[in-house]
């Protein structure tokens, strides 16, 4: 049997806070940056959500989206026809959609009735937007353990995806496709070749660079396994690799080369249904896709982010709901992070604040007013 390779992106955007000051406390109730959510909204479309959703569908690769409830209302206030265009993807056939928290939100680490509500709102928009009932769930961040997953599969789910990290895969090749302890079917992302196109794709320091299609269509080819799962954000093409970089006419002749040696990109739908299901695997510390460590530390891995993390827990039903959920969206405590010099640089590439410090206290202010105002 041939190798099947899926292609799964994540497509999010955070609502942003704007720079609030301690002064506004108790006065201002503005909390939003829609200027800058705007403007960085309108040119990933333009690079990134439209060009490559149209290029997906024109040359019938087939993919699988998970798509925020915080991505979805910018595309509807800011590029209503980018929705369109997604729907014609969905349409065709050639695209799944998967459920996720609405909020892109970490409530999973500690509030599994929020968890499921916010899971629930998401599968809500999905079906209404796109006529679509996702089977697959992916968690914030692919973040996973085994208590996941029987939330999860109590949810109705059938698949479930994380990544796939050291020490795990010297036992468990990410090709396969597994079982979790609750029964879900695991997919684990294979990281280095997922890496190879998201972060070093346009590395000219990379030994392997220029990575061309022809060259990684070779090592799916030689890889053991069934399937290769190629997890990526969905910016990756024409945003964080620029069109200029050649990643677009990468994706087009990849597909060429799949083609000519049998391999399929598919559904994940389909994937599990045409192959063997290998081991059982039990995760029991949280881990996911984000940084060298692939666990929690991106969000909570320092005091300004635990604090952070703690003072926004603690003001659940104290206010406006809606509000309350768009400051759970994980990207607020990205921002924080203190990480290692390699992870810092992608996690000041997100950072509209350019200072972990500047974002804490930012966000400290804009609670500590939501906790005063209701």
């Amino acid at each position: 049997m041939s190798h099947g390779v899926i292609f799964y992106f994540e497509v999010h955007q955070p609502f942003r806070l704007r720079p609030y000051r301690i002064s506004e406390i108790g006065y201002n109730h503005d909390y939003f940056w829609d200027e800058k959510n705007r403007e960085i909204f309108e040119r990933a479309s333009m690079k990134c959500y439209r060009p490559m959703t149209t290029f997906l569908n024109e040359h019938e690769i087939k993919s699988n989206l998970s798509i925020t409830g915080t991505f979805i209302e910018q595309a509807l206030k800011y590029d209503p026809e980018l929705i369109d265009i997604i729907k014609g993807y969905v349409s065709s056939g050639n695209c799944e959609l998967i459920d996720e928290t609405y909020y892109h939100s970490l409530v999973s680490l500690y509030d599994y009735d929020e968890f499921k509500e916010e899971v629930k709102e998401h599968n809500n928009i999905i079906k209404k937007l796109f006529n679509y009932e996702p089977k697959t769930f992916r968690n914030t961040e692919l973040i996973y353990n085994d208590d996941v997953s029987y939330i999860v599969r109590d949810l109705g789910y059938k698949t479930i995806l994380t990544e796939g990290f050291y020490p795990l895969i010297e036992r468990y090749n990410p090709n396969y496709i597994y079982k979790s302890v609750s029964g879900l079917n695991l997919l684990l992302r294979n990281f280095m070749m997922s890496d190879d196109i998201s972060f070093r794709f346009s590395n000219r320091s990379w030994p392997e660079y220029p990575l061309t299609a022809d060259k990684f269509a070779s090592w799916i080819i030689k890889s053991p396994g069934d399937v290769i799962n190629l997890f990526m954000d969905y910016e990756t093409f024409g945003e964080h690799q620029s069109a200029e970089t050649g990643i677009f006419d990468f994706m087009k002749y990849l597909k060429k080369y799949m083609d000519y040696n049998n391999i399929e990109t598919m559904l994940i739908n389909d994937a599990v249904y045409r192959y063997e299901k290998h081991d059982t695997i039990s995760i029991k510390n949280y881990v996911s896709w984000a940084d060298k460590e692939r666990n929690l530390n991106p969000w909570l891995g320092n005091d300004m982010q635990r604090e952070a993390f703690e003072y926004l827990k603690s003001l659940k039903n104290k206010g406006d709901m809606k509000i309350w959920r768009y400051l759970n969206t994980s990207d607020h405590l990205y921002y924080m992070s203190t990480g290692s010099p390699e992870d810092q640089e992608v996690h000041n590439y997100f950072n509209p604040y350019k200072s972990p410090y500047i974002a804490f206290m930012n966000f400290m202010s804009v609670l500590r007013d939501f906790s005063n105002n209701f």
